[in-house]
């Protein structure tokens, strides 16, 4: 078990910072941390700054003791090309630029290296703990984590605060072995560029326009309700009395619990084996009641998704909502999103609407056409998907008129809408059941079983380089990884299946083209005075100055078509943007 010296200065006033700075001002790889009173860069405060350099003592500095000169000689330090080295660069980052640094030259986060380099063997996680005891056999202790950082500080909290600053130079090291073996320099290049992205969408947040936001939350209380009453009365459960306090109460069934729906429905002859929403699709037609609960569930999922918790975030600083992005989401490099999750927030206008720029200020908003069909055509190099994209058509049509075998201009809305679901549904090898199952569950669409299987044969037949790379992945045996196009690497524990074999490339290219985009968009939205203010998958929303919103679409269009060319080479990327004043208007 390697140990690690706790060798630091502790500078906690400006003579002493003077002293020693020469350390961290002559290196060209800095290790860096921060302890905080507490998660919060709006509310809360850096205690301690700690900058580790190479056969130097860790200088562990305390930030209450120090005056504007002193400030400035460390601003100095961050604004040197120096590579800087963080766990979870994210959390010190934004306080630092909170504080007033600028912070420039390369920067390595050893959490999102860890995950990208990660293998079938380990670690089983990556915060700085588990990242040491992995790649450097070293303990950490952690006890002094969550101790208080605003009062006088021990000798204890101080040694583990150098600590970790220390471990992350070695920690470093390490990692590049492995991203160099994992052929990873590219994918982890547009890690790291993004991370200034995620940055400034948490730090600039979006803004959520209250008394609208009130009044839709109102509207579907009252809903819920006249729908509890209604589902109650026809179950035969609908005697409605008046409390002390003149509040109406009935003595309904619990419309949340499973058991008690199912067993109310069947008393009115319907019977379930679940009250999932694909089995409610199934039943739709059979009775009114079906489509009440139905309802139900979606008002309720809104009310207690969204409506209620999402105000509990608005921070009091800032007075808008500042999500947390957690930059790989997923095994396919897509992000996730909470605190909240602005990523699930409703498609309905309603919702979206309250989503605003601040007064004098615009929303660009910008999304990629059919981005995860281009993928594919561009992965499968299906040469009839890529004419159809070099031409400019539109696929969903094409593929109507392919599998309806009729002429493009004859092809219905509702035809169009149908392949949307072939589309979409059989790039991922679904079965026929499993497309007529989609397509009525997504898009609403009745599509026969017989149907569905002569939409898939023609879909394939049509499109012979999706049929081949279809036919090769289900070739492939003992699949130990998938690539995207930008080298990320997803390794899989068991044997994958063939869905997941398909998705992944697909869909983690996607993530990819998004990402180059996010990185790129940096220094042109700090040029144009604005923020990236969130990102939704193939979606990008830029908040600017209204003087500066014509160009900011301009932009935001050159940049993530350009970000597609970077990975597609056949197939043209398509971004189609709006000037807002509100998220619905995309």
């Amino acid at each position: 078990m390697n140990t690690l010296k706790e060798n630091y200065i502790y500078a906690d006033n400006d003579y002493k910072l003077k002293q020693h700075i020469s350390f961290i001002e002559e290196a060209s790889i800095l290790g860096i941390d921060t302890e905080t009173t507490g998660l919060d860069p709006f509310n809360d405060e850096i205690r301690l700054l700690q900058i580790a350099s190479q056969d130097n003592p860790t200088l562990v500095i305390d930030m209450n003791m120090l005056n504007g000169d002193s400030l400035d000689r460390l601003n100095g330090i961050f604004e040197k090309g120096s590579i800087k080295v963080f766990q979870n660069a994210k959390f010190d980052l934004k306080f630092l630029l909170n504080k007033g640094f600028n912070i420039t030259g390369p920067v390595f986060d050893t959490m999102l290296a860890a995950q990208m380099a990660a293998d079938e063997k380990g670690p089983q996680s990556f915060n700085l703990e588990a990242l040491a005891d992995y790649y450097l056999d070293m303990k950490l202790p952690k006890q002094e984590q969550k101790s208080n950082w605003g009062s006088a500080l021990r000798q204890e909290q101080l040694e583990y605060a150098a600590r970790d600053a220390a471990v992350l130079l070695p920690l470093r090291e390490r990692l590049i072995e492995d991203i160099k073996r994992g052929r990873l320099i590219e994918a982890c290049k547009l890690e790291f560029d993004c991370l200034w992205a995620v940055i400034d969408m948490e730090l600039s947040g979006i803004e959520l326009d209250m008394e609208k936001w009130k009044r839709l939350q109102d509207s579907f209380i009252s809903e819920q309700k006249e729908l509890s009453l209604k589902l109650n009365k026809a179950l035969g459960y609908g005697t409605i009395q008046v409390n002390l306090f003149g509040e109406e109460i009935h003595d309904g069934i619990n419309l949340d619990s499973q058991s008690q729906v199912i067993k109310a429905l069947k008393s009115r002859g319907i019977a379930l084996g679940s009250t999932s929403h694909s089995e409610l699709m199934e039943h739709r037609e059979e009775s009114e009641l079906i489509s009440w609960l139905m309802e139900y569930r979606r008002v309720t999922k809104a009310i207690q998704g969204f409506l209620s918790p999402i105000p509990m975030f608005i921070n009091k600083a800032t007075g808008r909502l500042h999500s947390s992005y957690r930059q790989i989401g997923s095994s396919s490099g897509r992000f996730s999103c909470s605190s909240p999750n602005i990523q699930q927030i409703p498609r309905g206008k309603e919702f979206r609407e309250c989503f605003v720029p601040k007064e004098g200020n615009k929303l660009v908003i910008a999304d990629y056409s059919q981005i995860e069909l281009r993928v594919a055509a561009e992965i499968a190099q299906d040469e009839t998907m890529i004419e159809a994209y070099r031409k400019g058509q539109d696929l969903h049509a094409l593929t109507a008129s392919l599998i309806a075998n009729k002429k493009l201009a004859e092809i219905t809305k509702a035809e169009r809408q149908a392949a949307k679901a072939v589309n979409f549904g059989l790039i991922y090898a679904m079965g026929a059941k499993g497309l007529q199952g989609y397509a009525k569950t997504v898009y609403g669409i009745d599509m026969s079983l017989e149907d569905a299987e002569l939409f898939r044969g023609r879909f394939f037949k049509a499109y012979r380089g999706i049929a081949e790379w279809h036919a090769a992945v289900k070739r492939s045996k003992n699949v130990k990884e998938s690539r995207t196009l930008s080298g990320r690497r997803c390794v899989y524990i068991q044997e994958p299946g063939i869905t997941a074999l398909l998705n992944i490339p697909v869909q983690g290219t996607a993530a990819d083209i998004a990402k180059k985009a996010l990185g790129m968009l940096v220094p042109v939205v700090k040029k144009l005075r604005g923020s990236i203010g969130a990102t939704v998958h193939d979606e990008i929303l830029l908040e600017v100055p209204e003087d500066a919103a014509q160009e900011a679409a301009s932009e935001l269009k050159r940049i993530m078509e350009a970000a597609g060319a970077f990975y597609l080479k056949k197939v043209p990327v398509i971004a189609e943007t709006v000037i807002a004043d509100s998220w619905a208007e995309k």
